[in-house]
């Protein structure tokens, strides 16, 4: 090989080696890239915003003037009434005590009344508190009333119940559908079959991982049938909502580094439900962040009645912290 060859053959490597490490950058794609590239499909999946015609109270913002008025709502021969009790902070009992209030609700079947719910304080003179009277189970004669009231708390909380009748409708029971992130819930008619349910994001994933902002969470799709709470999350004619839901989450992918593994966790759980948790997975391993150490010490035995560990603490990678999580919560990975 001549001077002048072995010259223009170190230049064309030099060229190559520029062209890899510049112009050739997005031969490894960025998580948002990958994501994107993946799950094009939903990109176009409708929104699903359901059906709402019900009749409905939504109440509350913290104000402390002027008092909240009694509301009612009514749908045949049921009806809810929204009403409050008060209490002031013992300050003297003059004019400008701080006034605190909660909110009740009763419900009545024709003249009777069926129900009646009353909410802790939770420290504001006009609470947050949502009613709605919507069919939800199918296995008696008369319309569900859902009543959720607000904890308050940073990030939290609605206590949801509902009231629903026996299937021959003489006797009436309420039913606690738990606490969830969030203001007071409403259910919705999520698939457009006549029963209402309750949508909701998987709280086990908010904080697992990463900050409360910074972390994404599947859908979760709650009913009631028969008197109980039913989980269809998993239900096959939700899957159109599941679609729609991961289109809202892959349109906000973040960038490499900035809390990566929060994101990730909701996203993998999310291509779970759908059936693609496999490729989720593998998206998840080529992209999370190794420097991350939230939520990876877990206690190798069962925490004690006081919430702590008994035993030692080990340190999970991300990927194994991930996979116990997922399956602790029901969502199987196929890898």
């Amino acid at each position: 090989m001549g001077p002048i060859v072995a010259l223009l053959s170190r230049l064309s490597l030099f060229a190559a080696f520029i062209i890899a490490t510049q112009g050739g950058a997005h031969a490894v794609p960025t998580l948002a890239e990958a994501v994107k590239e993946a799950d094009a499909k939903y990109r176009a999946a409708p929104d699903i915003a359901g059906d709402d015609n019900t009749p409905k109270i939504e109440a509350g913002n913290g104000a402390e003037e002027p008092a909240p008025a009694t509301q009612e709502i009514a749908q045949g021969a049921i009806k809810a009434v929204l009403s409050y009790t008060e209490e002031k902070a013992d300050g003297g009992g003059g004019e400008d005590d701080e006034v605190t209030r909660a909110p009740v609700v009763t419900v009545f079947a024709g003249d009777k009344e069926v129900a009646k719910l009353e909410a802790e304080s939770s420290g504001f003179a006009d609470p947050p508190v949502s009613v709605q009277i919507a069919e939800l189970d199918g296995s008696n004669p008369y319309p569900e009333v859902v009543v959720s009231f607000y904890t308050g708390g940073a990030h939290c909380c609605s206590d949801t119940s509902v009231i629903t009748a026996s299937p021959d409708g003489s006797n009436w029971t309420t039913v606690s559908l738990g606490e969830f992130d969030g203001g007071p819930l409403l259910a919705t008619d999520v698939n457009r079959d006549g029963r209402y349910e309750f949508m909701i994001r998987d709280n086990a994933f908010l904080y697992a991982f990463a900050c409360y902002a910074c972390s994404e969470a599947p859908l979760n799709l709650l009913a009631i049938d028969n008197g109980s709470v039913k989980d269809v999350t998993r239900e096959a004619n939700f899957k159109p909502a599941h679609a729609a839901w991961l289109k809202s989450m892959i349109e906000n992918v973040p960038e490499e580094g900035s809390d990566v593994n929060g994101f990730l966790a909701g996203y993998v759980g999310e291509k779970t439900l759908l059936g693609e948790g496999k490729s989720a997975w593998e998206t998840m391993l080529a992209h999370y962040d190794h420097a991350s150490d939230w939520g990876l010490e877990i206690c190798d035995k069962p925490l004690n009645d006081d919430g702590e560990c008994s035993g030692a603490t080990v340190r999970l990678t991300f990927p194994d912290a991930l996979e116990r999580m997922l399956n602790e919560n029901g969502y199987k990975i196929e890898k």
